[in-house]
């Protein structure tokens, strides 16, 4: 019954012409609006929470990725997939469902807020409810998706002290160039899986290395403040409408250059998006005075 593709028949006869609807909603569980969340706050809220959450969202990703490669449960029938939905690999766990539990779960026990705690449960579950609605996923993936993606936070949340005073021995510097280093091997290792690796796998690690370079020369060239100065929060405004531009643009404008296909290709587009995001736009309007 978990694995049955007749629930999306019950769920679209239940709720008849949303399938617009979830496809809009499902972008929530998506790379382009998570990569957006995290740059706003670290652009403007708090830079090492931003950091820590793009690192449980990482975590998530990748373990999404083996998950499914080691389950290898096939996608529903293609006739069940929603006319815009081209799902790749394998469906078990749902990656929507398994990454928005993780971060949105790991904003509701940050914040500690009842209205964040109230988004987190809203989002995840009209996400994981699309996944099915649109006809990639069986609800038994979502539910595995959800499980997991608690599991993450859970462990990330109670592992985050003795984790932060284990690396506060090292330079930051440093840990972000191993950081780089085990993402590098990461994609030469796949040459020797026993099945090419799907295009996540090079934006797990283009991001990761970008992300290692890019924070480590943000910290020894940059280190701006969160806060505008004069406290004017029209500079904030400025600082993430004009950024989002600029790192949506490299996403969209890259894509023809570097495209999907290549693993190399896929890893320096993100790796270069990343770069970009947290140490050329910061660099900019740090001396732009946004």
């Amino acid at each position: 019954m978990l694995f049955d593709p007749i629930l999306t028949d019950a769920l679209r006869d239940a709720l008849p012409g949303l399938g617009d609807f979830f496809l809009l909603i499902t972008q929530f569980g998506s790379e382009l609006v998570f990569i957006g969340i995290l740059l706003i706050l670290f652009w403007t809220v708090n830079k090492k929470e931003a950091i820590y959450a793009t690192f449980v969202l990482l975590f998530a990703i990748l373990s999404n990725y083996w998950l499914k490669m080691m389950i290898a449960n096939e996608r529903p029938p293609a006739s069940n997939w929603y006319p815009g939905t081209d799902p790749p690999n394998y469906s078990t766990p749902s990656g929507h469902s398994q990454n928005s539990a993780s971060l949105y779960g790991w904003f509701a026990i940050r914040v500690k807020r009842w209205w964040m705690l109230l988004i987190a449960i809203v989002l995840t579950t009209l996400v994981g409810i699309s996944r099915v609605y649109l006809g990639v996923h069986y609800i038994g993936d979502v539910l595995l998706g959800w499980g997991v993606g608690i599991v993450t936070v859970l462990a990330f949340y109670y592992l985050e002290k003795p984790v932060r005073e284990f690396l506060s021995r090292f330079r930051y510097e440093y840990l972000m160039m191993v950081l780089a280093g085990i993402a590098l091997g990461m994609l030469v290792l796949s040459w020797f899986l026993p099945q090419p690796p799907n295009d996540n796998f090079g934006a797990i690690g283009g991001i990761t290395i970008g992300l290692a370079i890019g924070l480590a020369l943000e910290y020894r060239f940059v280190n701006f403040d969160v806060k505008p100065l004069n406290e004017q929060r029209w500079r904030l405004v400025l600082r993430v409408i004009i950024g989002l531009v600029l790192v949506i643009g490299l996403m969209i404008g890259l894509g023809g250059v570097l495209p999907s296909e290549d693993l190399w290709l896929r890893a320096i587009r993100y790796a270069l998006i990343a770069i970009t995001g947290v140490f050329i736009w910061p660099l900019i309007f740090k001396h732009a005075k946004l």
